[in-house]
């Protein structure tokens, strides 16, 4: 009977201890409350946001940070951490909206904790008016010889064009990277892939061809943070703003690339056979692994994304302007304007909306294609566009000729400004503020 009662009673001392054990353990995060910001409440960027809050949990707390996440509480700048002092404290903090992209919109504070062991996350919904999109520059690329390229860009009255940049060897495209203020310029037979940084005109990255009798480079894509290459040897590589690698993708076997266009997330290449005329529209996956292909029978001269499903090619069908739109879902090229264009090439093409598209023509008129009615009108006369741009926050079209550079407001096509060039214009790229 003693025995029992022995029992009864370690058994009863264990489970007090084991309960008393499971009080103890350490099961909630830190407890934060937001004192400022106050919910919805607006900022510009740039400004300081003070941030106070009291912090606190029943046995320590090992690191207090704040940052900013955007609507789908995805990062959106960068985290700043808070010097820790006790297990209750109070936060006063002031945190700097300093970055030039962002975008206005709903963003929330988020103030992360942690004791060691559970970690808290608190909200604080505010408004963020971003720094309203400008252009800042209109540059220039021009030859003057087969064995240089050279950058310039147009002063602020629109009346010289000013030198910037020389780059040896041909040319086979050029872009400007606003967000990261970066030129780029490709080569063809000669020419290098180099990057320049347009705050002080330094090199950030060059790749150099191996020079032989065929093409090195064949297509030059940006979009707003990368560059796209493609190779006569059938590479279609990607390339950050510091020339680091960020997409590889393989051409089809004897076939090589070169207009090429991402629209949502998937890339889409123009793909020459190097022994026939045959061409093809591939599609890639964001891996770089092949999707789908379809055949073509026109040169390509621009992709223009319609939407997220439709892609327009603009470009030449012996040597007659022809307008294709390519379905991605269903893998297929139909023709949305049923006539014939006017005789001639199609030298160039830019979006204005989903709907309405401006053709550059080998007969010097430029044409305002509609989807809708379908219909083509001429939009301006007396210029050979080789190139065109179009900056949906002025509502301007910049129309660069061999030896031009104009722009005029859109619609009404009056002519706002122009400036000759003493060398062949082979493009333009607008640079923006951010």
């Amino acid at each position: 009977m003693q025995r029992n009662n022995i029992r009864i009673f370690f058994f009863l001392l264990v489970a007090v201890s084991f309960f008393s054990c499971k009080k103890k353990e350490d099961d909630l995060g830190p407890t934060v409350t937001f004192g400022a910001p106050y919910e919805n409440q607006s900022y510009n960027v740039n400004d300081l946001v003070q941030v106070k809050a009291t912090v606190s949990d029943e046995t320590a707390i090992t690191s207090v940070s704040i940052s900013l996440v955007d609507a789908n509480l995805s990062a959106a700048h960068v985290s700043r951490t808070v010097p820790v002092s006790s297990p209750s404290m109070v936060v006063n903090f002031f945190y700097s909206l300093d970055n030039i992209h962002l975008e206005s919109g709903i963003y929330y504070l988020l103030i992360s904790t942690s004791d060691g062991k559970n970690d808290s996350h608190t909200y604080r919904k505010i408004f963020i008016t971003g720094i309203p999109r400008v252009v800042k520059k209109i540059y220039i690329t021009s030859y003057s010889s087969a064995s240089q390229t050279n950058l310039s860009y147009i002063d602020s009255a629109f009346s010289t064009i000013m030198p910037y940049h020389n780059f040896s060897g041909d040319y086979i495209g050029s872009a400007v990277n606003s967000y990261f203020q970066q030129a780029s310029m490709c080569g063809n037979f000669t020419g290098s892939f180099t990057g320049v940084r347009l705050s002080d005109n330094s090199t950030k990255y060059s790749f150099s061809p191996i020079v032989s009798s065929s093409p090195y480079f064949t297509g030059l894509y940006a979009d707003e943070k990368n560059n796209y290459v493609a190779q006569y040897d059938g590479n279609i590589r990607g390339y950050d703003y510091m020339g680091s690698p960020v997409y590889n993708a393989l051409a089809t076997t004897g076939f090589y690339p070169q207009h090429l266009c991402f629209n949502n997330g998937y890339m889409i290449t123009e793909e020459k056979d190097k022994t026939s005329s045959a061409k093809k529209l591939v599609t890639y996956f964001s891996t770089g692994s092949s999707k789908q292909q379809f055949p073509i029978n026109q040169d390509v001269i621009a992709f223009c994304a319609k939407d997220n499903d439709n892609v327009f090619v603009f470009g030449n069908s012996s040597g007659q302007g022809v307008i294709q739109l390519y379905d991605l879902i269903h893998n297929n090229i139909w023709n949305p304007y049923p006539y014939s264009l006017a005789a001639g090439a199609i030298l160039s093409a830019v979006k204005i909306d989903a709907d309405t598209y401006l053709i550059g023509h080998s007969n010097g008129t430029i044409y305002k294609y509609n989807y809708q009615n379908p219909s083509v009108t001429t939009y301006l006369t007396g210029y050979v566009a080789v190139q065109l741009k179009y900056d949906l926050i002025s509502n301007r079209i910049f129309v660069a000729e061999a030896y031009r550079i104009s722009s005029f407001d859109y619609p009404s096509a009056s002519l706002i400004n122009s400036v000759n060039s003493t060398e062949t214009v082979l493009g333009i790229n607008l640079l923006y503020n951010r």
